[in-house]
C-alpha cells in the first residue's frame, strides 16, 4: 500500500465525516463506479421484472436482485480502492476481475447477513482488499468495526433502505397520477386489481431503479469509513508526514559528497595525532527511593488498538511502524503512566483452591454449545421475524396477486343488481312504477338495472362495498380504458345523477326526462341484447 500516492486527505474524522468523504471520492471519479455497478444491476433487474410480469403473485422478483447484491457491490468496489490511490481503471477491468474478488465472506453475506446487515458495506474490504480469511478476518472486522464505526455503518444501511422506499414509492405515486381517473389519485396504481401483473412489474422495476440510484452512494461512503477507521488505527496521516520528510534527507546533493570526500584526509591526519581517549565508567543514574518506573507493559485496551495494525506490506512501512511506536513510546505520548503499587500477595489457601476449581464443561465442548446456541439464536430470530411477517403483515401489504381479487359486487348502496333480481322488461316498469307515483321504486330500479347491465353484458367490474360515486368512477376508468363505449357512460352518469338527487337531496326529475331516459335505456341494451 503506497500512502504517498493517497489522493484523499485521510486524518482521524468522526464516524459522520468518515461517510460524508464518500460522496467527494464519488463525485471526484464516479462515472466508472457508476457503470461498473449498473453493468451488473441492470441485468439482473430486468430478469425481475420478466419474473414480477409473469407470477405477479411470486416475491421472487424483486427477492433475487435484493439477495444477490451484496456480491454486485464489489465490482464498484473494486473501482474506488484504485481510483484512491491514483490509479485509473475502467469500469470494464473491475467487471473482468469481479469473479476473482467474490471469494471470502460470500456464504455469510447471502445467508444469516442478509436479512440483518446492513452495515455489510463497512466489512467488504476485509474479504476483497485485504483478502482475509477464517479467524484472521473475523478478528479484522471486529477491529474495524470498534469505537462505534460498525454501528455508524449499519446505521447508514438503514438509512440507504429508507432512501430506497421513498424514491420507489415517490415514483409510483408519479406513474399514479398520469393514470386515468376522475380525481388525481397518486395511489391509483394500488387500486387496478385487474392489471396484477403490470402492478408487481412497476413495483419491482421501481425498486430497482431506485437501488440502482442509492448502491455506488453506499458503496462509496461505507468504504471511506473503512478508510478513516484504518487511518486511525494506523496513523495514517503521521505516517504520510514522516515519508514526506524522510525523502528529501535520503538524496544527499553531489555538493554534499564532494566536501565529505576533501574532509576525509584532513580528519584522518587529525586523528594520528591525537592521544587515545582515556574511557571512564559510565554513571549510574540515581533513582529515587519509591521512583515511576519508565517503562511497563500496556493497558490492555491500548494493546488491543495496537493488534488491529495490518501486516506489513514493504521494509520501508516496517520501519515508519517502528518510529511510530519510538514517538509514541514518550510519557507524553503514550496515554498511560507507569506507577507501582503495593499489593496483597494471595494466601496459599485460597491459591490452592483457585488451582483445583476447574470448568464444568472441557473448552471444547463449550465452543460446540456456544456454536449451537448462537445458530439456534439466529434461527429462532428469523423465525420469529418470518411468523410476524405471515401473522400482521397482511392488512399492510399491497395486493398483487390475481388470486385476492376483492369479492364482486351484488348489491350497491343497498339496492340489488343482480340480473335475476329484475323484471324481463326494465324500461315498462320504471315507467308503470312512475305512474303510479312511486318516484323512488322507479329511479332505483332504473339505476340498479343500468349497474346490472354494464357488469353482466359489458364486464365492468365493481366491488362489494362500492358506493354509488366508487361506481361511476369505475365506469369513467373502464371507459378511459377503452371498455366501456359512450352511451353506456352516459346511460350510467344519467341514472346515478337522476338517483342521487333523488334518494339524498329530494329532487325529483321531470315526468319527460324519465320517459325518455327510459326510451334510450331499452334502445341501447336492448339493441346489445339483440
Amino acid at each position: 500500500m503506497q500512502l504517498d500516492k493517497l489522493r484523499l486527505d485521510l486524518r482521524p474524522r468522526s464516524n459522520a465525516q468518515g461517510l460524508d468523504l464518500g460522496f467527494a471520492l464519488l463525485h471526484a471519479g464516479g462515472a466508472d463506479v457508476w457503470l461498473a455497478w449498473l453493468a451488473l444491476w441492470i441485468p439482473l433487474s430486468v430478469v425481475a421484472v420478466l419474473i414480477s410480469w409473469h407470477w405477479p403473485g411470486a416475491i421472487y422478483g424483486w427477492l433475487l436482485p435484493w439477495w444477490l447484491r451484496p456480491l454486485l457491490e464489489r465490482a464498484p468496489l473494486h473501482v474506488l480502492a484504485r481510483q484512491v490511490f491514483g490509479e485509473q481503471t475502467s469500469w470494464r477491468a473491475a467487471l473482468r476481475a469481479w469473479p476473482h474478488e467474490l471469494g471470502g465472506g460470500w456464504f455469510r453475506m447471502l445467508t444469516w447477513w442478509r436479512p440483518f446487515m446492513a452495515g455489510r458495506g463497512l466489512h467488504q474490504p476485509v474479504w476483497v482488499l485485504e483478502q482475509a480469511r477464517g479467524k484472521s478476518a473475523t478478528a479484522r472486522r471486529a477491529t474495524i468495526a470498534r469505537n462505534g464505526t460498525g454501528g455508524a455503518a449499519l446505521m447508514f444501511g438503514g438509512t440507504c433502505s429508507t432512501f430506497e422506499m421513498v424514491l420507489m414509492f415517490g415514483m409510483l405515486a408519479l406513474v399514479s397520477l398520469f393514470l386515468p381517473a376522475a380525481t388525481p389519485n397518486p395511489f391509483a396504481l394500488f387500486d387496478m386489481q385487474d392489471h396484477a401483473a403490470l402492478q408487481a412489474a412497476l413495483a419491482t422495476g421501481a425498486w430497482c431503479l431506485a437501488a440502482a440510484v442509492i448502491g455506488p452512494i453506499y458503496t462509496a461512503c461505507t468504504f471511506t469509513l473503512y478508510l478513516n477507521r484504518r487511518a486511525t488505527l494506523e496513523a495514517w496521516d503521521l505516517e504520510i508526514v514522516l515519508r514526506q520528510l524522510r525523502a528529501p534527507a535520503a538524496r544527499p546533493t553531489a555538493r554534499h559528497a564532494a566536501a565529505l570526500l576533501m574532509a576525509a584526509p584532513l580528519l584522518a591526519m587529525a586523528m594520528l595525532g591525537m592521544p587515545p581517549p582515556v574511557q571512564a565508567a559510565e554513571p549510574v543514574p540515581a533513582t529515587a527511593a519509591g521512583a515511576a518506573p519508565q517503562h511497563c507493559a500496556p493497558p490492555k485496551d491500548l494493546m488491543a488498538e495496537g493488534n488491529g495494525r495490518g501486516p506489513d506490506l514493504s521494509p520501508e512501512q516496517a520501519q515508519v511502524r517502528r518510529q511510530l511506536d519510538q514517538v509514541y513510546a514518550h510519557t507524553d505520548l503514550r496515554g498511560y503512566r507507569c506507577e507501582e503499587e503495593w499489593e496483597l500477595r494471595v494466601p496459599p489457601e485460597e491459591e490452592k483452591k483457585k488451582d483445583k476449581s476447574k470448568p464444568l464443561l472441557p473448552r471444547w465442548l463449550a465452543a460446540i454449545l456456544a456454536g449451537v446456541f448462537k445458530v439456534g439464536v439466529i434461527i429462532g430470530a428469523i423465525a420469529l421475524v418470518v411468523w410476524l411477517l405471515w401473522r400482521y403483515a397482511a392488512p399492510l401489504r399491497f395486493n398483487f396477486s390475481s388470486s385476492h381479487v376483492p369479492k364482486l359486487a351484488t348489491e350497491v348502496g343497498g339496492l340489488d343488481i343482480r340480473e335475476e333480481s329484475l323484471p324481463e322488461d326494465v324500461a315498462s316498469a320504471v315507467r308503470a312504477l312512475w305512474q303510479q307515483g312511486q318516484q323512488r321504486a322507479a329511479l332505483a330500479l332504473l339505476y340498479r338495472a343500468t349497474l346490472s347491465r354494464l357488469v353482466s353484458r359489458q364486464s365492468l367490474t365493481l366491488h362489494q362495498g362500492d358506493t354509488e360515486g366508487e361506481c361511476l368512477a369505475h365506469a369513467r376508468n373502464a371507459h378511459a380504458a377503452g371498455k366501456l363505449d359512450n352511451a353506456s357512460l352516459a346511460l350510467a352518469d344519467q341514472a346515478t345523477t337522476l338517483w342521487l338527487n333523488a334518494a339524498y337531496g329530494a329532487r325529483w326529475p321531470a315526468s319527460d326526462t324519465v320517459s325518455a331516459l327510459c326510451g334510450s335505456w331499452q334502445a341501447h341494451f336492448d339493441r346489445e341484447a339483440a
